[in-house]
């Protein structure tokens, strides 16, 4: 067992000062909660796009970093697993940049959102209104370091049920559609 403060060098996410300056044309897509689920993929379609700004190469994400929802009740992690063409995470999240060989990305993220880790999260929160953890707590996160083929199966089923649910979602979408079809023929009076 290691600390993650170990395992990962961990850094606030990149302030932007006032309201997000939206540029649709922008060459940055930015994170943010709103765009995330836990346990999904992020989504950089759905990324609002802003102007490169000062000090953004520093904050730029890669493939293999993760970023952690730092404020608020949701405190989850995800790892980045494609490299996006230019991205930053806003100043809500943490970025973890991985410097240890011995933990796989997509397992650590999955390690962070077991319930085990979310309880000590939540014992490490600060904060009376808004919950906040911060990186100072974040670094002694204790995170257990099975063999590298062992995450590698987790991550892959991780993965795996991910992509089950989210075709069971899509079967479960497409029948309530039939079903509000079938209601608003049958409700209209136009059955044959």
């Amino acid at each position: 067992m290691k600390s993650l403060g170990e395992l990962a060098e961990i850094k606030s996410g990149y302030l932007f000062k006032g309201a997000l300056p939206v540029d649709p044309s922008g060459d940055v897509a930015v994170v943010q909660i709103k765009d995330l689920q836990a346990r999904e993929s992020i989504a950089w379609s759905k990324c609002a796009r802003v102007a490169k700004g000062r000090m953004m190469d520093e904050a730029r994400l890669r493939r293999g970093m993760l970023i952690f929802s730092a404020k608020g009740t949701r405190n989850f992690a995800w790892h980045i697993d494609v490299e996006p063409e230019f991205a930053v995470a806003n100043s809500l999240f943490h970025v973890f940049t991985i410097r240890s060989e011995q933990i796989d990305p997509a397992f650590l993220a999955w390690q962070i959102n077991q319930p085990k880790a979310q309880a000590w999260l939540e014992n490490a929160s600060a904060g009376v209104t808004v919950r906040n953890i911060k990186i100072s707590a974040l670094k002694h996160l204790p995170i257990i370091i099975p063999p590298i083929e062992e995450q590698l199966k987790v991550a892959a089923y991780e993965s795996a049920a991910m992509a089950e649910k989210r075709a069971l979602m899509a079967l479960i979408a497409n029948r309530e559609k039939e079903m509000r079809a079938l209601a608003a023929t049958i409700l209209s009076g136009k059955t044959s």
